[in-house]
């Protein structure tokens, strides 16, 4: 009888220390098995000097950024990178306003990937501007057009976001109202969301065609853009210098 007891005590003993190992084991377990979640990015806008490029705040232990386009509230599509910016130029084809939002991942499994950052602020992208990205051509907008020649150049603003700054059509003729609410007078207008250079006549309105100022000619497209190099006009080839001006044959 006292030998059955023992052997009872000795089970119930062995079965109550398995199962502290066992607790022991399954706290490890999730302890080991936990992840730290990365933070929210909080900061994402479009450069300054390149529209085309999306940056944003760096996050701390993430191995790579997962980046989506839109265009007019439409997915583009998304990037992985482990920059903490991407040059969307392939990806911006068409004319409209495009944002961007970005979230962290996690460099390893010991860290949650984080939340989708805010939507950046909208970036217009113009249809001029648009194609001469779609055809790879660049346009140097410190060493070319008028401000070559030290012309102010008016901006759109900072970043190529036009808010209150904007193009008004009157019939078939064009006025650009600025940020500030008056009219672009006469002289060159630089426009910073359309990379494009363009330039105004005494009456405010946009001129197209042939040019001349200060002593220099100049083409204007007739959707009113300065050209630059050798363009071919009315069937004759014509060679422009890097400000816009006509290089005599």
């Amino acid at each position: 009888m006292k030998q059955n007891r023992f052997w009872k005590r000795t089970v119930v003993f062995a079965a109550a220390a398995f199962m502290a190992v066992a607790g022991t084991v399954t706290v490890w377990a999730s302890t080991e098995n936990s992840q730290d979640k990365l933070e929210t990015i909080g900061d994402n806008y479009w450069d300054e000097d390149d529209v085309t490029i999306a940056r944003w705040d760096e996050i701390e232990n993430a191995g790579r950024y997962e980046v989506t386009l839109y265009r007019n509230n439409k997915k583009i599509g998304t990037i992985k990178t482990k920059r903490k910016y991407y040059d969307f130029r392939r990806m911006i084809t068409r004319e409209g306003d495009y944002v961007f939002r970005v979230r962290p991942l996690g460099k390893s499994s010991s860290y949650e990937d984080g939340e989708w950052s805010e939507y950046s602020l909208e970036n217009y992208i113009s249809k001029d501007y648009a194609e001469l990205l779609k055809s790879g051509k660049d346009i140097d907008d410190v060493n070319s057009g008028p401000g070559a020649q030290g012309v102010e150049r008016p901006l759109t603003d900072d970043i190529g976001v036009v808010y209150t700054a904007k193009w008004i059509p009157e019939g078939d003729r064009w006025r650009y109202q600025k940020s500030d609410g008056t009219y672009q007078g006469v002289g060159w207008l630089w426009d910073s969301a359309a990379q494009l250079w363009y330039y105004f006549g005494e009456d405010g309105y946009m001129m197209t065609g042939w040019i001349e100022v200060n002593g220099a000619k100049y083409y204007l497209q007739p959707s009113g853009a300065m050209v630059t190099g050798q363009q071919t006009i009315d069937g004759v080839a014509y060679q422009f210098d890097a400000s816009g001006a006509l290089i005599p044959s």
